[in-house]
């Protein structure tokens, strides 16, 4: 047990799998077709950019993660290092985006499953007026009920979410690459590699879409998830620096094969509009699709049973990851504190429960995958936007604290990493930018007039946000916006670093082991 009541019995193994578990879930049945919309063969690119992107992340996530080994630490980190309202921020951008991602894979599952059992969907009209689909009734209610089931799990306590995790993701590593070869094998149109002619700045838009829109970062960024259950891992300093760095590279290497398996089995005659004219919708899913084409039944029945398997056991690790930020906020005051209770099995079962209501709410709006993808993303992304920012700070603060990963060329490194975050969140479009900043800022300036306790501190949020939103509404050229946003960049930086606490805050629940009573902020004010 730790002294937060958490109990250590996740190892490196399971540690990584859950990484693995928490990438490969909806977007491998769904981002490779996307992406070849957005960015034709070029997505084989988008995807290694896209995993530059994360592994510059998890690269400064794997020294926090040696430093502050605590589950939930997305909510801290910001507390640490900067205070209340920052620390509010951070995890309450964390926390929105967690607990749709649930929601959103087992949407995943019943829109595959819907092409065999039509009955779990009703036709629609969306909110730009086209045809979609929406779940029945009896669509919703199994939704629900496998969102329970999900929470069950988790309710049994770590050692069960573990022996799930590690027998689910060996299948999850298993399939896509059993499916990619046997398209690849069965179809082999590799002159669809062939680039279309086009101007590199319209390339180089296709590939940022992918990244984007596309699901490209919202598939690669699963890499947090051994940071937020650290706290239940033996050995963390060590186990969830390699947990990230493994099991983010199997996932990228298993996303640019699947890719590659798409690029090469689309039927030429598909592509005579070009390949963001490409339609692969008749029979549910992309890749059910094409394999129906090809005629592999199998492969199709294959894929409908793991579009069950891999978006539940991602849905099922978020779930439990949501509970543990909301229990994290909990206990340092940044929620409502029943949240941060535990149960006889040693799980935030309150936050666990608030995870389970807000997701069936979600359900009853009636989203879809494609439609909040950039949303999330853009979420996402502003949580992990503090990472550089809070590195640099606590190389301030805690100077001689162990670090079992040290970060080398941290003070070149950090501000390129928040450069490439700012593109990352302004890639998601305006819309999505926009109601990500909104549903972030409003609640943060409400906690902020409410608790009125380091505000100082966390004002650099606010003009952060507000500058990409600014620049992203102004009318220029790729090339220029990408200039625009790395100088804005690089000038709030180091304006967030210098707005750090003189000392780490004392609200952060952090081992005891990590930090001396003469590291910590003093309390002045009391809550």
């Amino acid at each position: 047990m730790t002294s937060s009541g958490l109990s250590r019995q996740l190892g490196l193994r399971s540690l990584t799998l859950a990484v693995v578990t928490s990438t490969i879930g909806s977007g491998w049945l769904f981002a490779p077709f996307y992406a070849a919309r957005s960015a034709g063969p070029a997505a084989l690119g988008a995807w290694l950019l896209g995993g530059v992107l994360a592994f510059s992340l998890a690269l400064v996530f794997a020294e926090l993660g040696s430093l502050v080994s605590s589950s939930g630490a997305l909510a801290q980190i910001p507390l640490l290092t900067h205070g209340r309202t920052a620390g509010f921020i951070g995890g309450w951008s964390a926390w929105i985006a967690y607990l749709a991602l649930p929601t959103i894979e087992v949407l995943a599952v019943l829109q595959y499953l819907a092409s065999s059992f039509p009955w779990l969907t009703v036709a629609a009209t969306t909110s730009q007026g086209g045809a979609g689909q929406v779940l029945s009734g009896p669509g919703l209610a199994l939704a629900t009920a496998l969102l329970m089931v999900l929470a069950w799990i988790n309710l049994a306590g770590v050692g069960w979410l573990a022996r799930w995790i590690d027998g689910l993701t060996a299948w999850k590593l298993a399939i896509p690459l059993l499916i990619s070869i046997t398209l690849m094998l069965a179809s082999g149109h590799w002159g669809n590699l062939r680039a279309i002619p086009q101007a590199p700045a319209q390339t180089l838009q296709g590939m940022v879409t992918a990244i984007s829109s596309g699901g490209i970062l919202f598939s690669l960024l699963g890499f947090r998830t051994a940071m937020d259950l650290a706290g239940e891992a033996r050995r963390p300093q060590r186990t969830v620096p390699l947990a990230m760095a493994l099991g983010l590279g199997m996932s990228l290497a298993v996303y640019v094969i699947l890719q590659l398996a798409f690029l090469v089995s689309v039927p030429p005659d598909q592509l005579t509009g070009g390949w963001a004219r490409l339609q692969l919708s008749a029979h549910g899913g992309p890749l059910v699709a094409l394999a129906m084409g090809l005629g592999l039944g199998w492969v199709a029945r294959l894929l409908l049973l793991d579009a069950v398997i891999s978006p539940s056991a991602t849905a099922m690790t978020y779930m439990g990851a949501s509970a543990r930020v909301g229990w994290m906020m909990g206990r340092c005051g940044l929620l409502p504190g029943s949240l941060g209770r535990l149960n006889r099995q040693a799980v935030p079962s309150v936050a666990l429960l608030v995870s389970l209501a807000m997701g069936v709410l979600m359900l009853l709006s009636g989203p879809s995958w494609q439609t909040v993808v950039s949303f999330l993303t853009a979420t996402l992304v502003i949580a992990l936007a503090m990472g550089p920012v809070s590195l640099i700070a606590l190389r301030k603060q805690l100077p001689q604290a162990h670090r079992a990963y040290r970060l080398p060329g941290a003070r070149l490194w950090c501000p390129a990493a928040f450069v490439l975050a700012t593109w990352a969140i302004s890639w998601c479009g305006s819309s999505a930018l926009r109601g990500a900043s909104l549903i972030v800022l409003v609640p943060a300036s409400l906690f902020a007039l409410a608790d009125r306790q380091q505000l100082r501190q966390g004002l650099w949020w606010f003009l952060y946000l507000g500058g990409i939103v600014a620049i992203t509404s102004i009318e220029l050229g790729l090339t220029s916006q990408l200039s625009v946003l790395a100088a804005w960049a690089l000038v709030v930086f180091p304006i967030a670093t210098h707005s750090r606490l003189a000392q780490a805050h004392p609200d952060a629940q952090v081992e005891p082991t990590q930090l001396q009573p003469d590291q910590l902020q003093p309390i002045v004010e009391m809550r």
